[in-house]
């Protein structure tokens, strides 16, 4: 008996052994399916990053407006480089900005500038007023903050500026993209010579400060020489009314606003100029 209780004993112990284990979570069901193969990851294209790439590359989307040919003698040009100052930030001229009591625009200086000017071209304003319905304070208030009358137009190369943005800011290689392009019509239409031609850091010319692409679109031939020139003033006048016109302008202030807001995306700059304008108004008036 005890013989047969031994030989049952074995032959359970055998059994169990050959059980597999429950899983450690027992309320999942295995998965029946087999595993997917990973599939190989694309490979990545390298980045566009030395100037020799980039330069070739604004040939080629260029070229679909000028000729090739012209365009790699442009940019092989020795003239053409990349103006690495654009990007340092300098002591500002007036250090409390547009309301500073010494030095902003509102002190009396700089609004008898504005009165001095607006008197100076009072039939262009006059004619520009009837034309656009946009008040002269106005169009002087943006001609003072952008470059106090043409006092100060930008010493930069526009074509080095803005070749200089395509090539070392990946943020803002499409906006120079373009502005170039304009530039190069700009040049071509009015035989500037490219590399004479100065403005802002950010390609602006003229004394309204307009990019290339507003220029071409929004600049006005005020004085019929059969030249649209921003660094002459009556065009400069004329060209600020028709940019704020084809922006909205009308005699509400919300369209006021929202039209020197289209002219720069900045807020302080949309006070400041309106600001301006109400003091030179009430300057004028008395």
């Amino acid at each position: 008996m005890k013989k047969l209780t031994l030989i049952l004993s074995i032959v359970l112990a055998f059994a169990l052994v050959q059980i597999d284990p429950l899983p450690v979570f027992a309320h999942k069901k295995p998965s029946l399916s087999k595993p997917v193969p990973k599939k190989p990851s694309p490979k990545r294209k390298t980045p566009i990053s030395s100037e020799d790439q980039l330069r070739a590359l604004l040939i080629k989307k260029l070229s679909r407006t000028f000729p090739k040919s012209e365009l790699e003698v442009l940019f092989s040009d020795t003239r053409l480089f990349l103006d690495r100052s654009i990007f340092q930030t300098g002591t500002p001229s007036c250090p409390g900005g547009y309301f500073d009591s010494n030095c902003g625009i509102l002190i009396p200086e700089s609004l008898n500038r504005g009165k001095e000017f607006i008197e100076k071209h009072g039939d262009v304003f006059g004619a520009v007023f009837d034309e656009y319905g946009v008040e002269p304070d106005v169009i002087a208030a943006i001609l003072r903050v952008e470059t106090n009358f043409g006092s100060y137009l930008g010493k930069r190369s526009v074509l080095n500026s803005l070749y200089t943005l395509y090539v070392l800011s990946p943020r803002r290689r499409n906006f120079a993209l373009e502005q170039i392009d304009f530039f190069l019509r700009l040049a071509k239409k009015n035989e500037w010579e490219l590399f004479e031609i100065r403005g802002s850091i950010a390609g602006a010319i003229g004394l309204p400060q307009f990019i290339p692409f507003s220029y071409w679109h929004f600049a006005i031939d005020g004085n019929k020489d059969d030249k649209v020139d921003l660094f002459e003033p009556v065009d400069a006048i004329y060209s600020v009314a028709n940019y704020l016109f084809e922006h909205g302008w009308s005699d509400k202030s919300r369209a006021q606003r929202n039209a020197v807001w289209a002219y720069n995306h900045d807020r302080t700059y949309v006070n400041a100029v309106l600001a301006y304008a109400r003091a030179l108004k009430n300057l004028r008036s008395n």
